[in-house]
């Protein structure tokens, strides 16, 4: 599961300057450039492929892949990892070793591959080189359709935009050769603007990998405000759709993006607003004592009673955020303030997720 706190954060940290964008047009111009330079290699005899090494001018030898018919390829450093894993050799070892056992680790394991219907991805723009290597269950979805879906739907949808000027100008929209992550918001149609919380809005976040690197993954959520480093704070009725790149993956994908998005994005405050309504209005227990058993007894993963009693305790104090300590929307608001002082960013996922069942209850 997404943890939509830091999500959008660790992307702004880690990306250099040539995979952010500042609008949707120029994310999906870079990610059509990378389709547009793909070549596929589909039902690969791995046995039949060797690695040597060449000299590009630099006075270092560098590994290449070479096809049946002698063609050549130099490796990205994500194709060099993918290719090491096919054939069960650690890549970060690999690339300590001298050139000449480079190539004879590379090409015992090819040799000795039982693989005969792999799937490979390269990049052709002057010369050729391998982006991914896959098994044959793999099915990519394209960064750039995605893209493409992200732009039409802002068309019909104004008032989705992509995340606020972050302190470097940043607007949440990021994509390599590797992957591709967008963070849109809706910011001109708050939800409970006069609430003693402050008002919320919604978000969406939309990650891919057309490498191999990661799912599909569509997160939608209420929050509060996003900071200048884009950590998103207030974050609720997150839901997540994750689809992996197996089977009819494109289809799936493509069908889900258009109907979750659209969806979410045409949906009224109105709407958002009776549902936090329910959750506010749907109260757990009569006591804190009968609201640790009600909810304890359901045995939700990552929910341990301790967990629920500090959640609780905290709701108590926001009650002239939250309402009743002991409503579905009070607890919650708890559990989520919780989530976000873990120290570990798998228990802040598994509270986060626990926090969405507790809140289905009023849905």
């Amino acid at each position: 599961m997404t943890y939509v706190h830091t999500a959008a954060h660790n992307q702004w940290v880690s990306r250099p300057a040539d995979e952010r964008f500042a609008s949707l047009e120029a994310l999906h111009e870079a990610t059509t450039h990378h389709k547009s330079v793909a070549v596929e290699a589909i039902g690969v005899n791995l046995s039949k492929l060797t690695v040597a090494m060449r000299d590009f001018g630099d006075r270092s030898l560098e590994p290449v892949l070479v096809g049946e018919t002698g063609k050549e390829a130099r490796f990205t450093h994500h194709g060099f990892k993918q290719l090491a894993s096919r054939i069960g050799a650690p890549a970060n070892y690999l690339r300590t070793l001298p050139p000449e056992l480079v190539t004879a680790n590379f090409n015992y394991g090819l040799a000795n591959s039982e693989a005969q219907d792999d799937a490979l991805l390269f990049a052709k723009n002057g010369e050729m080189r391998l982006r991914a290597a896959l098994s044959g269950s793999y099915r990519r979805i394209w960064n750039a359709d995605i893209t493409e879906r992200l732009l039409a739907m802002t068309k019909l949808y104004p008032m989705w935009q992509p995340a606020p000027a972050a302190f470097d100008g940043s607007r949440g929209l990021y994509a390599s050769d590797e992957d591709m992550f967008a963070f849109l918001v809706d910011n001109n149609r708050r939800i409970f603007e006069s609430g003693p919380a402050g008002g919320l809005s919604r978000g969406f976040m939309v990650s891919n990998s057309e490498v191999g690197t990661g799912s599909f993954v569509i997160t939608t959520f209420f929050y509060e405000y996003v900071c200048g480093n884009h950590r998103v704070w207030g974050v609720s009725n997150q839901k997540e759709l994750r689809i992996r790149h197996v089977g009819n993956a494109d289809a799936s994908a493509f069908d889900e993006l258009g109907v979750e998005l659209t969806k979410y994005a045409d949906g009224s405050a109105k709407e958002d607003e009776a549902a936090i309504t329910r959750m506010q209005t749907k109260v757990l227990a009569a006591s804190k004592d009968e609201l640790l058993d009600a909810i304890f007894g359901l045995r939700i993963n990552g929910l341990s009673r301790k967990v629920i009693e500090q959640s609780y305790d905290l709701a108590e104090t926001r009650e002239d955020w939250y309402g009743n300590p002991r409503s579905v929307w009070g607890l919650t608001g708890g559990m989520t303030e919780v989530a976000r002082d873990l120290p570990n960013a798998n228990d802040r996922v598994a509270l986060e997720r626990a926090a969405s069942k507790v809140m289905a209850l009023a849905l």
